[in-house]
């Protein structure tokens, strides 16, 4: 037999090193580093830093390179964020959102295998306004995409939300708003102030409780309404919004805000048209 005179020790030695040559890529799981608080500024960060990273099977490490789920995986991880390591795993877990509710950070997810219609096969990072990044297998590297772009509407299975980044959300040119949180104040009887749920401090910028009584306020109107919109304003709230109530004798007026500037109130419009929706206007006084 040609290998009578080898020993055993050397043959298990050659097997496992074919073996080991064979084996293109690294399937160990490297949790990563919580460097991070979760929160909007640490999401915008961690994206910004990953684009470009070249499009790697299996890898979730910044300093080699990202498959989809490795890019969410690693993003979420450094912020202390738990969440599982492949695409389908991620589907299934989470808080199922509807498209029209996407928030930042949300993960959105495609089924782009023939054949399997349901199986989650690339999910990315929500960014706003139907944007979201993710690993390209076909760019090869990091990059962001539209989800109106065909070929993304086509495959879309849905989206899942592993934590609200939403509370206070940041334009995309600068990361920062002034964004004003509403105070306590006296109210009459058709009037109703609802204070937001949540609201973490450190995201609030301005602070209205020193604003002179010439200071002018600027106010997102979402609309009039026939009965108290319990299940909008809940979801403002929720995402951190400061909301108004105006009860009126056959409406409801509801509005978010006060902002400092017309500026700020119009950058927060653009940014959440979506929550807002189509009839929301910027109005200097209610």
């Amino acid at each position: 037999m040609i290998y009578s005179k080898i020993s055993l020790p050397i043959l298990l030695i050659l097997f496992l090193s074919a073996c080991t040559s064979s084996s293109k890529y690294d399937y160990h799981i490297y949790k990563p580093k919580v460097r991070y608080k979760p929160s909007a500024k640490a999401l915008d960060k961690l994206n910004n830093r990953a684009l470009g990273k070249p499009y790697i099977w299996a890898e979730e490490r910044a300093n080699r390179g990202f498959d989809c789920s490795g890019l969410t995986y690693y993003n979420f991880g450094t912020m202390g964020i738990n969440i599982p390591r492949t695409a389908n795993q991620q589907f299934h877990s989470g808080t199922p959102v509807a498209k029209n509710d996407l928030q930042k950070g949300d993960l959105v997810f495609f089924a782009t295998k023939h054949g399997h219609p349901y199986y989650a096969s690339h999910v990315g990072i929500y960014l706003g306004n139907g944007m979201f990044e993710h690993a390209s297998s076909a760019k090869k590297h990091v990059i962001i995409s539209s989800l109106n772009k065909p070929y993304y509407r086509h495959h879309y299975i849905g989206a899942r939300r592993y934590y609200s980044f939403n509370s206070c959300p940041l334009p995309a040119q600068s990361n920062t708003i002034a964004y004003a949180q509403m105070q306590p104040q006296t109210t009459n009887s058709t009037q109703n102030i609802i204070q937001p749920a949540n609201i973490q401090q450190s995201n609030i910028i301005a602070n209205t409780t020193d604003q002179t009584a010439n200071s002018k306020k600027y106010f997102i109107s979402l609309g009039n309404f026939t009965t108290t919109p319990n299940d909008l304003i809940l979801r403002l709230q929720l995402s951190g919004y400061p909301t108004k109530v105006n009860q009126k004798s056959d409406h409801v007026e509801l509005s978010v805000g006060p902002f400092e500037s017309a500026n700020e109130a119009y950058s927060m419009l653009d940014l959440n048209r979506d929550l807002f929706g189509n009839s929301a206007t910027v109005k200097d006084s209610l």
